[in-house]
């Protein structure tokens, strides 16, 4: 610096750029969690005491031997009638998640250099709310045969995929990082780096898959949406970050793939 300073710490800089964030900021996503968390819960007591059973058999929980659109969307939303804590554990998740998703991208990128681009943030959550939701359920289906399930409905699958979203912040955090410092790096620690990248994820593949032996759990579910949240951001960034139409349709197209082929994969699949 001109004036001989040392620049800041990490943890003075991170606090000082979080003074300077609008308060609106956090005001909405207060109102997102709000609003999310109200829309889960309504649904599920209407579930419970106004809707007809036989309309959520057929039209809002997931056969997985007689799928149709709208219970492949509104099961992500569903959860179990006869068991409180299937609600309540994704609701605490989910939470924990976005808070940790918010510091993350919000305050920590952006105070470090490396904030996210411009509308990634709802761009991204709109992709897991409206869309994902059929990518799960067509994993779900896909899976039947293996996790021997007739019925499937919860947003777990929905809440892997914002573990998968903050696991890609903090990927793009370290990365950027190091790409900065590149002319330091030598072969052996860029193979450290994908090394622990590599065992991680491994890592938190091992424990979706560790509760496998309680066949409740919809695993596979579970992994897609983890996965599928890892690689959506990085699609979204590179639209939103690109330098003309041409790279934000191949950009998009991909996103659209990346959607649509776990979601009706399972048409193309032998009765």
């Amino acid at each position: 610096m001109a004036n001989g300073t040392p620049p800041s710490p990490p943890p003075a800089t991170i606090l000082s750029y979080a003074r300077t964030i609008p308060k609106s900021i956090f005001l909405l996503y207060l109102i997102f969690l709000a609003v999310l968390f109200s829309l889960l819960l309504c649904f599920q007591y209407a579930i419970i005491h106004v809707i007809p059973v036989e309309f959520t058999l057929r039209h809002i929980y997931l056969n997985v031997n007689d799928p149709n659109l709208t219970s492949m969307f509104l099961s992500n939303y569903m959860h179990n009638p006869l068991d409180s804590s299937h609600i309540t554990n994704n609701l605490y998740s989910t939470y924990l998640l976005i808070i940790c998703i918010f510091i993350l991208g919000t305050v920590i990128l952006p105070a470090l250099g490396s904030p996210m681009p411009p509308k990634f943030f709802p761009a991204t959550f709109l992709v897991f709310l409206l869309a994902l939701p059929f990518s799960i359920s067509g994993i779900s289906i896909l899976s039947a045969p293996v996790m021997g399930k007739e019925w499937s409905s919860g947003f777990s699958g929905i809440t892997y995929a914002f573990l998968g979203l903050f696991f890609f912040l903090m990927l793009s955090l370290v990365y950027r990082r190091v790409l900065k410092r590149r002319s330091d790096m030598t072969s052996r620690s860029m193979f450290l780096l994908f090394s622990g990248t590599f065992l991680t994820l491994t890592l938190v593949i091992c424990q979706i898959f560790s509760e496998l032996h309680l066949g409740w759990v919809n695993v596979y579910a579970h992994l897609g949406g983890f996965l599928l949240g890892l690689l959506i951001p990085s699609l979204m960034a590179l639209v939103l970050t690109a330098q003309n139409h041409r790279q934000a349709a191949v950009a998009g197209i991909f996103i659209g793939l990346t959607l649509l082929t776990p979601s009706f994969f399972w048409l193309l699949m032998p009765v």
